[in-house]
């Protein structure tokens, strides 16, 4: 399940944040776990409306107005290439691990890590 909520500036994200602008994602990559909850933000003076979509087609955001933010799960993990509607010049990147609570097989998760 996708999870979706517009939010006015007054509410908070528990998890990263991109700022997105007509012209640039800030960062324009970001590393998470599966289950981690990205803010997508409108960065401050950007007054178009804007659409943040994944390559892939898994997820689109409404439309975004000024001031206004919006929250997605990633789920599963994954390497997911973004971009706005508006512009698909402006890019970012999402890579997307195992969840936090998984230890990786074949182990006690420290194996071939170094320390």
């Amino acid at each position: 399940m996708i999870g979706l909520c517009l939010a006015t500036p007054a509410a908070r994200a528990h998890g990263p944040s991109l700022d997105v602008s007509f012209s640039a994602f800030r960062p324009r990559q970001l590393t998470i776990a599966a289950g981690d909850t990205v803010h997508f933000r409108r960065a401050p003076g950007s007054d178009l409306p804007l659409t943040v979509a994944a390559d892939d087609g898994s997820f689109e955001s409404p439309t975004l107005g000024r001031a206004e933010g919006w929250h997605h799960t990633f789920d599963e993990p994954g390497d997911f290439s973004i971009h706005l509607l508006e512009n698909t010049a402006t890019r970012a990147r999402i890579l997307v691990g195992q969840p936090r609570d998984e230890e990786p097989p074949g182990g006690d998760g420290h194996e071939g890590h170094d320390h």
